[in-house]
């Protein structure tokens, strides 16, 4: 919005003074200080910002420029067309969809992407972090290998059930949630006795 209002501000720059007999001075606060950068002075005429398809587009082109000079949107934007998910997209088919979900399920990956939903929860952000209540510290989930933290993470958002965790992590049973809950708890023993 602060683009936006810029836009507008140096538009109506252009629309002539209306002549009230007030000569433009500093505008004098209470305590006697002034403010700094405005002027007091005769108000403008009134009008169209804008008028029409051209003029929109010019007063769009003027507010992505305003916009990306203070707060750097064509980086912001980037960033977010580099490091799109799932949800970004409508059900209708694109191109950038379908490129999208060639690099997400791709046949060849080593890695599977699975995506888990934190309910109720502060995101995990880094080892730094520290998150109150259910889930102690996220020092203790820095310590955990990728496995065992998704496993903390889900019984953190209400999936409690050995096997709903295996079959979301895509494990045949539930043996490979038990060894990896005993391993969780050695190390959160270890590292809260050291705590």
């Amino acid at each position: 919005m602060p683009a936006v209002t810029d836009t507008i501000q140096d538009r109506v720059q252009d629309f002539s003074e209306v002549d009230k007999g007030r000569t433009p001075r500093p505008v004098t606060l209470e305590d006697g200080g002034m403010l700094a950068g405005a002027m007091a002075g005769n108000p403008r005429d009134g009008g169209p910002v804008w008028f029409g398809e051209d003029e929109a587009h010019d007063a769009l082109v003027e507010t992505v420029e305003a916009a990306d000079r203070t707060g750097r949107l064509r980086g912001i934007l980037d960033a977010v067309r580099s490091h799109r998910i799932e949800d970004d997209f409508s059900s209708h088919w694109s191109y950038s969809r379908e490129d999208f979900e060639r690099k997400l399920h791709g046949k060849r990956r080593k890695v599977k992407v699975t995506f888990v939903e934190l309910t109720d929860t502060t995101p995990v952000q880094g080892p730094e972090s520290e998150v109150l209540g259910n889930l102690v510290a996220n020092d203790f989930l820095a310590l955990l290998d990728a496995r065992n933290r998704q496993i903390v993470v889900l019984l953190n958002s209400g999936v409690t059930k050995k096997t709903e965790i295996a079959d979301i992590l895509g494990y045949a049973n539930h043996s490979a949630v038990s060894k990896r809950l005993a391993q969780i708890r050695w190390a959160a023993e270890a590292y809260f006795d050291e705590n």
